[in-house]
């Protein structure tokens, strides 16, 4: 098994949120809800934020990556009623479903790397 696979197999929250990043770039688009401003810019920077700290986890695990994006998962979940977009139904519903998952995610890797021998 190659350095990837394993990466892959031991943080397998952080391929997946890269692909969660990726969603939430394209998301807009395929959802319909690129013409609202805000819940466009939201999902295509908080997207970029994802995918980039997760590639980064991927090839070395920092616990502070993880939390950022506990903060991050925060954010999306209440965004479409700070940003006044939560009538929008598929831009709001996207933000807290994404934001559910991503927070999920990044309290599993938490979890999992403060249970490792020596680690935390």
């Amino acid at each position: 098994m190659n350095n990837f696979s394993i990466l892959l197999k031991e943080h397998w929250q952080d391929g997946i949120s890269v692909l969660v990043g990726f969603w939430l770039v394209t998301s807009p688009w395929v959802l319909g809800y690129y013409g609202i401003s805000a819940a466009m810019w939201n999902s295509v920077v908080l997207g970029v934020i994802f995918a980039v700290a997760a590639g980064a986890a991927l090839l070395k695990f920092h616990e502070w990556e993880e939390w950022i994006n506990v903060v991050l998962g925060a954010w999306l979940i209440v965004s479409p009623w700070l940003l006044n977009y939560a009538v929008m139904g598929a831009a709001a519903w996207n933000h807290v479903i994404v934001g559910l998952l991503v927070l999920a995610l990044s309290s599993w890797s938490i979890w999992y790397f403060r249970h490792q021998p020596g680690t935390a």
